[in-house]
């Protein structure tokens, strides 16, 4: 720094170095301030719920019917129906999904083929679900004559998790060490004793944690299930065995979609406690996909 008389001089490199030092300090204001503003409407919106849906939340509301041409009672079908469709879709991606990821992540190379796939997969995973719910609709229902039903419904929910447990199966495998599979084949292992023996179980965390977050969130969809499987009332026992695949299902997404659409038909409290359900239902889906994914890295570990 020089000075000549009254005027002092700052060098331009300096200069750059201050604004350079405020427009940091700036961002990570701003940043900050976005993120505790995203928390915060998280939070609130989870606060609302819970203190709308919480009076209604009670034992009997959970396991018990809807009364009353359902303005009083429980959701207890509800539940039933989104728990068969979120085991339904998991039964049906589970091979499919990690067949795809496998095949993508060892086989398929860098060739076009695999360009291809990937972007098909790619499109296929941005798609809305209510484009899934009109294929399911015009294949599964109306084409393959299942009418709407609990397969039907599966099948499409398991085409919209799909994309996704392809991409989270390729991306577990990929991450796995690269010592881990030299070990292998200095052990003279062949490539599929290789996938099965060394590759697979180090990315399982992975696998298995994309799988349920999945199957979660396409259990809380509703236009899927809205189109192919759902039904807002139905009288009589609920039924059992297998012929269940072939009857639609009472789910929480479509029960919550039908309140607020007939408004006045269901009491109000009915809905929030429904709607606390669904929250509730996917956030322990997501709990256990967590508590899943430490306990099998604790083995591995060990």
């Amino acid at each position: 720094m020089e000075s000549v008389g009254e005027t002092v001089f700052i060098p331009a490199r300096t200069g750059r170095r201050v604004r350079r030092q405020i427009i940091d300090r700036v961002l990570v204001l701003a940043l900050t301030a976005l993120a505790f503003a995203s928390v915060a409407t998280v939070l609130g919106i989870i606060g609302f719920i819970i203190l709308k849906g919480l009076p209604a939340i009670s034992l009997s509301f959970l396991t018990s019917p809807p009364r009353e041409g359902m303005s009083a009672g429980g959701i207890y079908p509800m539940i039933r129906g989104s728990v068969l469709l979120m085991l339904g879709t998991l039964v049906l991606v589970l091979p499919l999904g990690v067949l795809g990821g496998v095949f993508l992540a060892e086989y398929a190379g860098r060739s076009t083929l695999s360009r291809l796939l990937h972007a098909s997969i790619a499109s296929l995973a941005g798609t809305p679900s209510v484009i899934f719910g009109l294929f399911g609709l015009a294949v599964f229902v109306l084409m393959m004559n299942m009418g709407v039903s609990l397969l039907a419904g599966c099948l499409t929910l398991a085409l919209f998790t799909l994309p996704a447990v392809v991409f989270t199966t390729e991306n577990a495998i990929r991450s796995v060490p690269e010592s881990f599979i030299e070990a292998g084949l200095a052990l003279g292992l062949s490539r599929w004793q290789l996938m099965w023996k060394v590759v697979l179980p180090n990315a399982l965390p992975g696998i298995l944690t994309g799988i349920v977050l999945s199957t979660g969130r396409a259990a809380g969809e509703a236009p899927p299930i809205l189109l192919t499987a759902g039904i807002y009332y139905a009288t009589g026992d609920l039924p059992r065995g297998w012929d269940i695949l072939k009857q639609p299902v009472a789910n929480l997404p479509y029960h919550l979609a039908e309140g607020y659409r007939q408004g006045g038909v269901i009491p109000e409290a009915i809905v929030w406690g429904t709607c606390l359900t669904l929250m509730l239902f996917v956030l322990l889906i997501n709990m256990w996909a967590i508590i899943v994914r430490t306990r099998v890295r604790r083995k591995q570990a060990w």
